[in-house]
Order: structure tokens, then sequence, then C-alpha cells
């Protein structure tokens, strides 16, 4: 089986080559490919980082939301583009695809698995007691901070 590493890493290979041909040509019904690879790119660029032993552990399903978030809005962004249809206060329906599913969405999200997962991904008592000691002695030797 694949390691989320090992996945992350063929798709940013396979999406670079894509999106790379994609930009030289010049055919329309290519841009929703286009739109999907580069939004897949911040999911295999955390998922690299967060990956630990083979896993991405809890933070698997914020990630899945994420990815789902950010190709829903991406989809509705490239359908609605140009359509005339507008939204709440006469915004373009677009805008509101990016604004909730690009920006919002996805800012909610990240801040809730921080927030929840807070002292497995490495932040804990101890180490925070560790860099108030350092600020300390810092101080103490005559650094402002």
């Amino acid at each position: 089986m694949p390691t989320p590493k090992g996945v992350a890493l063929g798709f940013l290979t396979a999406a670079s080559l894509s999106i790379l041909t994609i930009f030289f040509v010049d055919l329309p019904p290519l841009s929703w490919l286009f739109a999907i690879l580069v939004m897949g790119f911040p999911i295999a660029l955390v998922s690299l980082g967060v990956a630990r032993n083979g896993s991405l552990g809890r933070l698997r399903w914020p990630l899945l939301v994420l990815l789902a978030m950010l190709q829903c809005g991406v989809v509705g962004v490239v359908a609605f583009t140009g359509s005339g249809q507008t939204g709440a206060y006469g915004l373009p329906l677009s805008f509101h695809f990016l604004l909730v599913l690009i920006w919002l969405g996805p800012l909610l999200v990240t801040t809730l698995a921080y927030a929840a997962m807070f002292s497995e991904l490495g932040i804990d008592d101890a180490l925070l007691e560790r860099v108030e000691q350092f600020r300390r002695e810092r101080s103490v030797d005559g650094d402002p901070q």
C-alpha cells in the first residue's frame, strides 16, 4: 500500500508535468483540469510535511475535507465565471464559491484541526517551558527579547 508521502510525491510530479503541458496548450476544456490540479497542490504539500511513520494520523480527515472544499470551490468558480448569475448582495456566484470554499472554509477547517491536535503535533507543556526558560536566559544575558 502506498504511503501518504509516496502518493503526495507522485501527485506533485504528475500534476507539475500536466500543469506545464496544459499551460502551453490552448484548449479551453483543459482549464478545468488545470484548476483541479492546482487546488490539489496545497494538500499534497501539507501531506508531505505532516506524514509520520507512513501515516497522516488524525490529520487524514481534515486534509480530506480541505481537499473536497478546494475542489468543489474551484469547480464552482470555473463553472460560474462569466455566467452572469449573482448571489447575495449582487455579487457573482463564482465569488461566493471562492469566498466560502477556497478562503473561509479552509481557514476554519485548518484552525479547528490545529486547535484540536495542538499537543499531538509536538507542542506540549514541556516544550513551552523550555522555550520560556530559553527566553528568560536570553533576557538575563542582556538581550532585550
